[in-house]
């Protein structure tokens, strides 16, 4: 019994510890800020905006603060990992992320079920640049494609 006890409790100990190392490697966590002279999109960009990403384990979490082109601030947040699955976002909306190689991921946004954009984002530059790619069709039903540029702060 006291060896399948410390048996559990090593084995605990040891996801854990993976945990934490996946965390601190995880190439996106950290604080991104949008540039917008390299970026580009169909659709006005934000003023401003900056992205923290901290992680638990295999968890994400995504953070975004700003000024869109319109002067007003915008903000979200969401939970996810990369592992393909829908997680909830904004109210009504699903993000699911995938990891598709060493700092490269796609993702899927829904709102209400509906696939309204799809995005491949791309870590590089010495892990110092984050590039986002994104095409869908925005709250009025238009079409958009966008390149967005951020840099490691």
């Amino acid at each position: 019994m006291k060896r399948l006890v410390l048996s559990v409790g090593l084995i605990l100990v040891l996801f854990a510890a993976v945990a934490a190392v996946r965390a601190e490697t995880d190439p996106r966590v950290g604080t991104w800020k949008l540039d917008v002279a390299k970026s580009k999109s169909t659709n006005p960009l934000p003023k401003s905006e900056t992205r923290t990403y901290s992680a638990e384990g295999s968890k994400i979490m995504g953070n975004t603060e700003g000024v869109n082109a319109e002067g007003k601030p915008i903000s979200s947040h969401y939970d996810a990992t990369a592992d393909g699955t829908d997680h909830p976002g904004a109210p009504g909306m699903t993000i699911s992320i995938k990891q598709t190689g060493p700092g490269a991921y796609a993702g899927t946004v829904k709102k209400d079920g509906k696939v309204i954009s799809t995005n491949t984002a791309m870590i590089s530059g010495g892990g110092k640049v984050f590039t986002f790619k994104s095409k869908g069709a925005d709250a009025q039903g238009k079409a958009f494609t966008s390149t967005v540029v951020y840099e490691r702060q």
